[in-house]
C-alpha cells in the first residue's frame, strides 16, 4: 500500500494523524489524573469521547493518505462515521454531567449513544454527504456553548471559559470544513479538510485543559 500523490490528501491524512496523537495525549492526562478517581463518570465519558475521536482520526489518516480501491475506502468510512457519531454523543453526555455538576443517569448516556447510532444509520441512507455530520455536530455544539456560557455566568470559573473557547474554536473548524473546496498553502498545500484539522487541534487542547483542573497537570 503506497501513499497517495495528491498533496492536499496527504496533508489531510497527516493532520488527521497529528490530531489522533493529540487526542491520545489528552487521554493519558485523563486516566492519570486525580479527577479520574474523584469524578469517575465525568472523566470516563470525556476519555471515551476522545477515544472515539482518536479512532476516527486514524481511520481518516488511512482513508485520505493511502492508495486503495474504492470498495476498501468505502468500507473505512463506515466505522469512521460511527466513531464520529459516538464522539458527538459522548461529548453531549460530558456537557450534561458538567451542567448538572454530578453524575447523570446511565440511561441518559445510553440514550445519547443510541442517537449516535441513529446518526450512523442516516449516513448509510445518505452516503458521501458529510453535511449530515456537520448538522449533527452543530446541534451538540450549540447546546454545549449555551451550557458553558451559563456555567461561566453562574460560577465564574476558568475551566468554563476554556471549555467555551474550545467549543467556539471547534465551531470555527467545522465552519471551515463545511465551506467546501478551498485551498491554502502553508509550506504545503491544505484543503478545507486539512485546515479543519489544524484549527480543531487548538480546540482539542482548550477542551483538554478545560476538562481537567490545573492540579491534574502537575507531575503527569
Amino acid at each position: 500500500m503506497s501513499f497517495v500523490t495528491i498533496e492536499t490528501e496527504l496533508t489531510t491524512a497527516f493532520t488527521d494523524l497529528i490530531l489522533a496523537i493529540i487526542c491520545v495525549t489528552a487521554i493519558v492526562f485523563f486516566v492519570k489524573s486525580d479527577s479520574f478517581r474523584l469524578e469517575k463518570q465525568r472523566i470516563t465519558v470525556w476519555t471515551a469521547a476522545f477515544g472515539c475521536l482518536t479512532i476516527a482520526a486514524l481511520l481518516g489518516f488511512f482513508a485520505h493518505g493511502f492508495e486503495m480501491s474504492d470498495a476498501t475506502k468505502q468500507w473505512l468510512w463506515h466505522p469512521l462515521y460511527l466513531c464520529l457519531g459516538l464522539t458527538v454523543s459522548l461529548f453531549a453526555a460530558g456537557v450534561l454531567i458538567d451542567l448538572k455538576g454530578a453524575p447523570v443517569n446511565r440511561a441518559v448516556i445510553a440514550g445519547l449513544m443510541v442517537a449516535g447510532l441513529c446518526f450512523y444509520g442516516v449516513t448509510i441512507v445518505f452516503p458521501d454527504n458529510f453535511i449530515v455530520f456537520i448538522l449533527y455536530q452543530a446541534v451538540a455544539m450549540l447546546f454545549a456553548l449555551s451550557a458553558y456560557l451559563y456555567l461561566w455566568w453562574r460560577y465564574r470559573k476558568k475551566e468554563f471559559v476554556l471549555m467555551t473557547a474550545g467549543i467556539v474554536v471547534s465551531m470555527i473548524a467545522a465552519a471551515i470544513q463545511a465551506s467546501g473546496p478551498i485551498t491554502m498553502t502553508l509550506i504545503w498545500e491544505f484543503d478545507h479538510n486539512g485546515l479543519f484539522h489544524i484549527v480543531q487541534m487548538a480546540g482539542i487542547y482548550l477542551l483538554t485543559v478545560g476538562v481537567l483542573p490545573p492540579r491534574d497537570f502537575a507531575g503527569v
